[in-house]
Parts: C-alpha cells; structure tokens; sequence
C-alpha cells in the first residue's frame, strides 16, 4: 500500500476513445454516499474532465441507491471534481 500511487481498485477514465485519468471510488452503503477516494488526470485529459465526468459519477451513486458523493483530497483531479460536485 504505501507505494501504491493512485489506489487499489482505481478505474480508467475514458472520454471519447482517450484514457483521461483514473479514479478510485468508494459505495458507503451505510451513509448512502459515493466516494471519490482519489481521481488523477493523464496529461491529455482535456480541461473539463471533471464536468464531463460527473454525470458517469452520479448515475453509479444512483444506481446504488446512494445519495451524495464526496470527494477527497487524493489526486490532481479532486479539486476540479469537488469544485463540480458542489456546483451541482
């Protein structure tokens, strides 16, 4: 675990036909929350990954039955996804 850089169970991002990132998410079944554990960005990851993304993210939290998503501060996309989040 320690040299482990973007998670255990991280997924690839995929916009279009192009890996973007990855991503590492989380069901918290008991507090009915989705949680980005970590999401980095590869260095052709076009500028609004995060926005383009998080549709994808709030159909896997709804399709779990769960009610939010809560992103962490792990990785070089969370500040653009936590930003996305609040926004909407």
């Amino acid at each position: 675990e320690p040299q482990r850089i973007f998670g255990y169970y991280s997924l690839p991002v995929l916009i279009d036909d192009d890996v973007v990132g990855r991503i590492d998410l989380k069901s918290d079944r008991k507090a009915g929350v989705l949680r980005v554990q970590s999401a980095w960005t590869e260095p052709n990851a076009p500028v609004d990954t995060a926005e383009r993304i998080l549709p994808a993210l709030r159909e896997a939290a709804s399709w779990q039955g769960l009610d939010s998503i809560t992103v962490s501060e792990r990785g070089n996309l969370t500040p653009a996804l936590a930003s996305a989040v609040r926004a909407g």
